[in-house]
């Protein structure tokens, strides 16, 4: 089985946003990955679908 996954930022534009976001003093190296994580994954659209071939199109 071959899928396509896809990103896409909400307005189909290239992606090019950052936030500055408050986080404690004392955040962990993993929690601050995973709210850096969390934030990207705010401004973009993503998925996968079932293909038939390997066609980039």
């Amino acid at each position: 089985m071959k899928i396509r996954v896809w990103i896409q930022s909400p307005s189909n534009a290239s992606f090019n946003e950052n936030d500055i976001i408050e986080v404690p003093d004392n955040i962990s190296d993993d929690e601050l990955e995973e709210t850096a994580r969390e934030t990207a994954f705010d401004h973009i659209d993503w998925g996968y679908e079932r293909v038939d071939s390997d066609e980039n199109s």
